[in-house]
């Protein structure tokens, strides 16, 4: 059999032609879409990556927001708790204050009431302690109480050891006090005193002191020699202000039961 090389050269033509053809006017539209498709996938593939990796930033940033939110919390809830810890401290100390206040004003109104009560009864009994030492010196020996004092005075004159009757001698000024008015006869006979022990040009001043209660007293520079119920009524008034120290319920009971409501309310409250 003879080939027709002529025919087999141009079926390869034709076909070469054919495959040109085809790959340049169908597979490389082809491929050239798939790859485009691929392209547009892979951009999409992307971008939901990149979207998922956005949102599982945010999601962080929101619990992260959210632990500070709750730290936050705590902390602000804590602040209110202390807050209203210290309030309620300076509260209770204000109230303690306050009964304490109360209680000490009450307790000074107590001690102003006693001093009162004292020096009342000292006035009173020095009052009536007088008049009765009038009264019995003048029915019993027929003396005065001043004139009596007079003799006192004398008597303690008589017994001065020798520095203190020199301490008096020496001394330019001489003061002679009595808790009661002195007429002219005391004061001649208490100026006799005087210059009788501590010499003659001794002229001695006269003052009424009421401080010294039914008393005398005989004063050069800074020695003294006083005699006086206030000594006395001193020592009188000591055993009783020990012995209602002592007894407080005494003069307490009457006291407590009109002690203030605010007070036995605030004292309830700081309890």
């Amino acid at each position: 059999m003879q080939i027709d090389w002529l025919t087999v050269a141009a079926q390869i033509i034709n076909f070469l032609v054919l495959v040109w053809l085809l790959k340049h006017f169908l597979y490389a539209p082809v491929t050239a879409a798939m790859a485009r498709r691929e392209a547009r996938i892979a951009e999409r593939v992307t971008a939901a990556r990149e979207r998922e990796d956005a949102a599982e930033r945010e999601r962080g940033r929101l619990h992260a927001r959210m632990d500070r939110l709750e730290e936050r919390r705590d902390a602000v809830l804590e602040q209110a708790r202390e807050e209203a810890e210290r309030e309620k401290q300076r509260l209770l100390d204000e109230a303690r204050a306050e009964v304490d206040d109360k209680r000490e004003h009450w307790h000074q109104q107590l001690r102003d009431e006693q001093r009162a009560f004292l020096k009342q009864l000292r006035r009173r009994t020095t009052e009536g302690f007088a008049d009765l030492a009038r009264k019995a010196l003048s029915d019993l020996a027929d003396v005065g109480l001043e004139d009596r004092m007079v003799a006192t005075l004398g008597a303690w004159l008589d017994n001065l050891d020798e520095d203190e009757r020199q301490a008096f001698r020496s001394s330019r000024e001489l003061v002679v006090s009595t808790g009661f008015a002195l007429d002219d006869n005391r004061r001649g006979r208490l100026g006799e005193l005087v210059r009788a022990h501590f010499g003659a040009d001794k002229h001695p001043d006269f003052e009424h002191d009421p401080a010294l209660v039914c008393g005398i007293a005989l004063t050069a520079g800074g020695r003294r020699l006083a005699w006086s119920l206030a000594d006395y009524l001193d020592n009188f008034e000591r055993t009783l202000a020990e012995h209602l120290d002592q007894h407080p319920g005494e003069r307490t009971d009457t006291a407590s039961n009109t002690e203030p409501e605010s007070e036995r309310q605030a004292d309830a409250a700081t309890g």
